[in-house]
This record gives C-alpha cells, structure tokens and sequence, in this order.
C-alpha cells in the first residue's frame, strides 16, 4: 500500500518497487487515501516479515533473533491503564503517541518553529488591530467629542466603540476562515496541509480576543477626548 505522494510521482497499482540496494520484490496492491508522510515523504504499507527483509537486506529466509525484531508496537490502553507492567511484560519502553511524533527526525524542531511562528502571527495581529482602531478613533474625535457635550457618558462611549470593534472582528474572522478554508481545501493531497475543527476554533477565538485587546488599547483614547473640542475650542 502505498499514499498520495508517492503515487503522484508515476507509481500505479501493480508496479513492482524494489527499496534501494534490495532484493525483495515490492508489488503496490491498493492505494491510502490520505495524505501520510514521513519527514515529508510518501510512506509505503507493508507486512511486517516484508520490512525485516528490507531493514537487514537479506534476502531469503531470516534468522531466527531478526524474525522478532520490530521497531515499535502500537497499542491501544484503557484509561488508567499500568504501563509500567505493560513495559516489565513485553520487555520494551512505552512511549504517548506524541512523545513518538517527537522521536521522529526534525519534527520537534520543525513543530517549534512552527508554533513560534503562529505566535509572532498572532502577536502581529493584535499589533495591526490596534493600529487600524487607533486610526479609527482619531478620525471619530470630532463626533465622540460632540456626543460628551450632549452629555453621552464615557462608559456608554466606550461600551459602544467596543461592540463595533468586536463586530468587526467577528466578521472580518468568519470571512477569514471562510477564504482559508476554500484554499485549504484546494491544497489538500496535493501539500502537506490539514484541517481539523479544533484547530480552526482555536485560531479564530485567538484572532478575536486578541484583536479586541489590541483594540481596547487604541479606544481608550475616547476617554481623553475634551467635549470643548465639539465646540470648536481647538481651532
């Protein structure tokens, strides 16, 4: 069995691989439909007497210690389950899934780079919120000042600044996730690219809380602005 990537480079149901240097006939009997890979490389399915054959490179019948060797065991534990007996039975260590994705070569490095990057993103974000309610307010100084000399309380102000501020957001959002969806969605099988509800949730709260932090910091500024400007007293 064989995944996207690899059969998007020629390789079709029935081709018979050979792995490098080896012997051992590979014949593609069906196709994973999802995108697997390993270090961004298409991964091959095979049994398990197929892959000791490869990973000694003898070829015939193997020796006796070499037909039990395995790299890893997946297993599947009820909650509460003791590890530590599960590891004292098999004579192995047992690893969470995670700590396995972490073993593999360059995905830690690759994830932290990653997550970093989200981070300055989302930092950027609040950052260019703000600027643009910033702009916002002081192009709204005339009107804010006129609604304090009709006696409009600052909190009411504020209140209602907030509320556009946050409406923004959450359209601007939605239209976002919308947008990144459709291209997500053209992207996959075709990049390393995945979309999960939790993920997108997370992302959007994100974008929103943090917007409207950036954005209380650019509408406090109503709390200064002087009624007498409405008046005219500033020119």
């Amino acid at each position: 069995m064989i995944t996207r990537e690899i059969a998007d480079l020629g390789v079709r149901i029935g081709d018979v691989l050979t792995a490098d240097k080896s012997e051992v006939p590979l014949k593609v009997v069906g196709l994973v439909d999802e995108t697997v890979s390993y270090g961004h490389i298409g991964v091959a399915y095979t049994d398990l007497d197929t892959w000791r054959h490869l990973h000694y490179g003898l070829p015939g019948d193997l020796p006796e210690a070499a037909g039990r060797q395995a790299t890893a065991v997946a297993l599947t534990l009820e909650p509460g389950a003791d590890i530590a007996a599960v590891e004292k039975a098999t004579g192995t260590r047992a690893d969470t899934r995670e700590a396995t994705f972490d073993a593999s070569p360059g995905y830690e490095a690759e994830s932290s780079t990653m997550a970093l990057i989200k981070g300055f993103l989302y930092a950027i974000s609040a950052l260019v919120v703000g600027a643009f309610f910033t702009v916002w307010t002081v192009q709204r100084k005339a009107e804010i000042a006129l609604l304090k000399a009709l006696g409009a309380p600052t909190g009411y102000i504020l209140r209602d600044a907030l509320a556009q501020v946050v409406a923004v957001l959450v359209g601007a959002t939605a239209l976002g996730t919308a947008v990144g969806l459709a291209l997500g969605s053209a992207m996959i099988g075709k990049a390393p690219f995945s979309l999960s509800a939790p993920a997108i949730a997370t992302s959007s709260g994100l974008l929103i809380v943090l917007g409207t932090v950036g954005a209380v910091v650019a509408v406090r500024r109503i709390t200064a602005v002087d009624p007498l400007t409405a008046l005219g007293a500033t020119r």
